[in-house]
């Protein structure tokens, strides 16, 4: 490690307190131009956080909020009216609006058949014939009689090298 890498590494301690430079890491940062830079930054930095502490004073902010506080009661009753106001407004004119009219909805229109659309491209199916997608249809169409759709044996009706098999295929 490098002396400007070790001393970088220990300047937030040595800035807060918690550490003291050495001899050595004192002459390289009166040699080392960068090195004393980023110091320089560090202290910098450091003095920022503390006079932004010193600065804020809590019963003058504590004061000014209560302050503002008070005020906006005053000014938000105006507000509440007039919104209030407007939403019985909205409301009379909703029960006009709506007076002459029937109050019987309107009947439903007549629903017609649906043809389902594919919304997925199967290019297995791309190449087959009008007769052979035909036959593909009425398959898929055929109710399902024992809730499956594969004439495969179940799993338990395999041997291990069977189920290794299937395992192996699974896996990729």
């Amino acid at each position: 490690m490098s002396d400007c890498t070790w001393l970088s590494d220990r300047m937030p301690a040595v800035a807060l307190g918690r550490a003291e430079w050495t001899l050595d890491e004192t002459r390289h940062l009166n040699e080392c131009r960068s090195c004393r830079e980023e110091w320089d930054l560090v202290r910098v930095t450091n003095r920022v956080g503390e006079e932004i502490v010193l600065a804020h004073d809590t019963a003058r902010t504590t004061e000014a909020v209560l302050r503002r506080l008070e005020g906006s009661g005053e000014r938000l009753r105006p507000r509440l009216w007039t919104l209030a106001g407007l939403a019985a407004a909205a409301a009379i004119l909703a029960a006009v609006w709506t007076g002459g009219r029937d109050p019987r909805p309107a009947p439903a229109p007549q629903a017609g058949p649906v043809v389902a659309g594919l919304q997925i491209r199967l290019p297995e199916l791309e190449n087959l014939q009008p007769a052979e997608l035909d036959s593909v249809l009425q398959t898929m169409d055929e109710p399902v009689v024992d809730g499956s759709t594969v004439d495969d044996p179940g799993l338990g009706d395999l041997d291990s090298d069977e189920l290794q098999q299937v395992l192996d295929s699974w896996e990729g």
